[in-house]
């Protein structure tokens, strides 16, 4: 068997999650954006939709769901930061 790629979620409040992506090097160069998020996703509030959810790493928002996560230089234990964008706004008059 292969080596577990993992990332490390930092999440809302400070929690940290071990994501698993996949068991070998080619697997892991060929990680989309949307395949984390959709690893992420059901360990959060079944409110949480994949439209709401940021990842951030390093000084990059993995904005680009069909963009590898290689591309953005994630390897395994990589950190990656989430937030949620919140609807609505405030209205300045």
């Amino acid at each position: 068997m292969g080596k577990l790629f993992q990332v490390v979620i930092n999440g809302f409040r400070g929690e940290k999650m071990i994501i698993d992506l996949c068991n070998t090097e080619e697997q892991m160069q060929q990680m989309t954006v949307l395949q984390l998020k959709e690893k992420i996703l059901p360990r959060l509030p079944a409110s949480t939709g994949e439209e709401s959810l940021r990842l951030i790493f390093t000084d990059k928002e993995l904005n680009e769901n069909t963009k590898l996560l290689s591309e953005y230089g994630i390897q395994h234990m990589s950190v990656i930061h989430m937030v949620v964008r919140v609807p609505g706004g405030l209205t300045v008059l």
